[in-house]
């Protein structure tokens, strides 16, 4: 089979240089996903759960603009993307029942679900689940959307119109992202109420999201197995409970770079066996700039009124840590809200004037003697990295079989350490989405540093889901990016 070579492209993104390196792939098998409308007189359905019977793996459901009565519960037992023309328009009334995806890689954008029991309730084996830009109006079920499958991605939703709630989104699962979402103005049941709660649950990632003006705690890290979390970039103000709160929560998360005030119950509290560690300040150094100003360094969160420190010379960041629950530090607290400062570039400081320094004059001087010294130095380019292949063919596989690995050199020749990440499309029912490992990790999770100068070798295999029904040659397309350290 002859492989089809594509060559690198590449481009510039602010002052690092981006590299795409194009991988296509070729194997036996093919099958064609499909899209399906539901909606309008030309369209394939007119109700969501008979496109979601007909369809199958791989396929998509476009939603034309109308609403949509269910008095079912909608069950997806398939690798199914359902999508909305828009979600102001497009609006799935399920009358006190729940989408409930079953199968991997599910997706929805662009709805909006309206009198549902839950929003949407992953089991079974939906892990990797993508919910994005939909409004959930209306939920009714105590746990109103159960994120409970590792790799679910919440992103830019809206969630309101919510009384009587436990957990107004409740995450179960390890991997999860929370970010930028709108969760306010929601009334939970009793003063244990959680807009956000994780429990049990590692690797969990909040950042971006308002959770402002709810009646209830804004973010509970609960039980000791909810580790490793990072809260950034959040405004969590006007909760009637806490901010967050530490309830048994496990070790090492991390909350920086937040608004955090004004909430009635505490801005931060805990109960019980309080972890050893939790970080309050940026894990690495970066420059923020506010009132023509600029600091250098970790940067913590904003606490309102809850810190009273100084900022004499106006940077926006206070001159004393701020101590949290008698146990750990906000090292260098914000003095402003987090949309007051500038994140990263060059430090802006306000040079003092001085006077200009007249020309230097090349004629040699009564008594001196001058000595030309020649200078010179070659630049390397910021990113520049290559890759050993262009292709790869993975040969005659079946379903649940694993290929043979195939050996991937990354040569850095340019002036720093560099990161590659993968990214994967597929022509056809997400064999490559579902299949590619890279150095024992599957494709998302890969990520590997590439010292100055040096070379590295990375596996990709490609293990053909046990569930995969299609033959035939199946095209797919394997980008590998490259960003500076």
């Amino acid at each position: 089979m002859k492989n089809i070579k594509i060559s690198n492209q590449s481009k510039t993104i602010g002052k690092s240089l981006l590299i795409m390196f194009l991988i296509l792939f070729a194997l036996t098998g093919t099958a064609a996903a499909k899209e399906w409308t539901v909606g309008g007189t030309a369209a394939d359905f007119q109700t969501l759960p008979e496109a979601v019977t007909a369809a199958a793996d791989g396929d998509k459901i476009l939603i034309c603009a109308g609403t949509y009565e269910t008095a079912v519960n909608i069950s997806v037992g398939k690798t199914l993307t359902i999508e909305g023309d828009n979600r102001e328009t497009v609006i799935l009334d399920l009358g006190g029942f729940s989408i409930i995806p079953k199968k991997e890689n599910f997706v929805l954008r662009n709805v909006t679900i309206k009198n549902g029991s839950n929003g949407i309730n992953l089991q079974t084996s939906a892990t990797n689940a993508l919910i994005e830009n939909c409004i959930f109006d209306g939920l009714t079920h105590k746990d109103g959307i159960k994120l409970a499958k590792d790799g679910a991605v919440f992103k830019n939703n809206v969630v309101k119109n919510m009384d009587g709630f436990t957990n107004a989104v409740y995450v179960t699962a390890s991997d999860v992202q929370i970010v930028g979402n709108t969760l306010t103005g929601l009334t939970g049941s009793g003063n244990a109420a959680r807009i956000l709660s994780v429990e049990n649950a590692n690797n969990v990632l909040i950042e971006g999201n308002t959770i402002t003006n709810n009646k209830g705690e804004a973010i509970r890290l609960w039980k000791a197995e909810t580790s490793n979390a990072v809260i950034t970039k959040n405004k969590i103000s006007g909760n009637t409970q806490k901010g967050i709160y530490l309830y048994n929560a496990g070790e090492n998360n991390a909350i920086y770079l937040n608004d955090i005030f004004d909430n009635t119950g505490g801005n931060i509290a805990g109960y019980g066996t309080l972890p050893s560690v939790v970080t309050f300040n940026t894990p690495e150094s970066l420059t923020l700039s506010c009132n023509g100003k600029s600091w250098t360094g970790k940067a913590g969160n904003y606490w309102g009124d809850d810190y009273d420190g100084a900022d004499t010379n106006g940077n926006g960041i206070g001159n004393t840590q701020k101590t949290i629950l008698d146990k750990y530090a906000d090292l260098h607290p914000l003095t402003k809200t987090i949309t007051s400062y500038a994140i990263g570039g060059e430090p802006v400081d306000p040079v003092d004037p001085v006077d200009p320094v007249d020309p230097v004059d090349p004629t040699p001087k009564p008594g001196k003697t001058g000595n030309s010294i020649s200078m010179t130095t070659n630049i390397l380019p910021s990113v520049s990295v290559s890759f050993s292949i262009d292709s790869l063919d993975f040969g005659d596989l079946a379903a649940g079989q694993t290929s043979a690995p195939k050996e991937m050199e990354i040569t850095n020749s340019g002036g720093c350490d560099v990161k590659v990440t993968a990214e994967v499309t597929d022509s056809s029912a997400d064999l490559y989405k579902r299949g590619i490992w890279i150095d024992n990790a599957f494709w998302p999770d890969f990520e590997k540093v590439v010292g100055k100068g040096e070379t590295e070798i990375s596996e990709v295999v490609l293990k053909v889901p046990s569930d995969y029904e299609s033959t035939g040659n199946v095209d797919g397309t394997l980008i590998m990016w490259v960003e500076a350290c």
